[in-house]
């Protein structure tokens, strides 16, 4: 190197070199929620009711001319559950909002913003892995009852929930699950009325199910211009009672009973996401030098009934 050559080191104040942009790939679905519909509530506890027929009787008959008998008549029973507040807050300084940022013009819109998506993730999980709503008090925040909670036709190693007493599932050793369990499962949901039409499952649990082989026929798909594709997996499932799509949910990885170690089959037409108030962002009163907000919702979940669904509980983590 000639003597005197300027380098980079001795340069005063070379430019930044960032990119305008700001790069998140944790993922923000949130598949069940996705899936089901919405429905308004007045209250944050709210009832519905649900009813049964009589088991088919083929040898029921009655003699001619005979008077009348009355048989006993039974009432429909009762559902309920609680909203649940989700909420978090944003502050930022007026400075803050107002120097110059590489990848957003406004950082109380962006957190804002990423905040709703959170709370959205919460939502799903309090959704799939509640065991027991929780009444509100002024020292007690109130919790709602989900799929965990609901579900009474479930291979359990525990002790199965009964939502009508609000009384929690309470798990066990977790044990493998493996295909006679996912076919009971699905044929449980047929029985009571249900499809089986989902099922929600862990990353792990669906690696799992993709390695049933009863009745699979793995092959090669080759198109006249396209690659050769090895289908080592699959996204539905045929049983003798239809065909179940089989869908992954990020949010049950979380290492959380009702997560992570249970497998839902479920019929999304069922469920609702029952909603108290609808996502807001209010903005708080200044405390010195800053502005504040409150991001939050109120929701819950409903289901008709929840004997058309099915849970195979108390699952290790890989399933096997």
């Amino acid at each position: 190197m000639p003597t005197n050559t300027l380098i980079t080191p001795s340069v005063v104040k070379i430019a930044e070199d960032v990119a305008d942009k700001i790069y998140n790939f944790n993922p923000s679905d949130a598949p069940l929620l996705s899936m089901i519909g919405r429905r308004s509530v007045d209250n944050n506890y709210f009832e519905w009711q649900r009813d049964t027929y009589a088991t088919p009787d083929g040898t029921a008959g009655a003699i001619e001319g005979a008077d009348a008998t009355y048989a006993a008549q039974t009432e429909p029973t009762l559902l309920n559950n609680r909203t649940q507040i989700f909420q978090d807050t944003v502050s930022v300084s007026n400075t803050a909002e107002r120097v110059k940022k590489y990848g957003r013009d406004s950082e109380a819109k962006r957190l804002r913003m990423k905040k709703m998506i959170e709370l959205k993730r919460n939502q799903e999980a309090a959704c799939l892995g509640s065991g027991a709503t929780v009444t509100g008090t002024d020292a007690v925040a109130p919790k709602q009852r989900g799929l965990y909670g609901f579900l009474t036709k479930d291979r359990v190693i525990g002790t199965s929930p009964d939502p009508t007493t609000n009384t929690a599932p309470v798990a066990g050793a977790l044990t493998a699950f493996g295909e006679d369990e996912l076919k009971a499962g699905i044929q449980s949901c047929y029985e009571f009325g249900g499809d089986g039409s989902v099922v929600l499952c862990s990353p792990a649990h669906k690696v799992r199910i993709s390695g049933f082989t009863g009745g699979v026929q793995r092959t090669n798909e080759v198109g006249n211009k396209q690659a050769a594709v090895l289908n080592a997996a699959y996204d539905f499932y045929r049983s003798d009672f239809g065909v179940t799509k089989i869908v992954p949910n990020r949010v049950q990885a979380v290492a959380v009973a009702g997560l992570r170690n249970t497998v839902y089959i479920i019929d999304p037409d069922k469920i609702e996401l029952a909603v108290l108030r609808g996502f807001e962002s209010e903005q708080l009163a200044t405390v010195g030098d800053a502005k504040n907000w409150q991001v939050r919702t109120e929701s819950s979940l409903w289901l008709g009934d929840e004997k058309p669904m099915y849970a195979i509980r108390d699952c290790t983590v890989s399933g096997a």
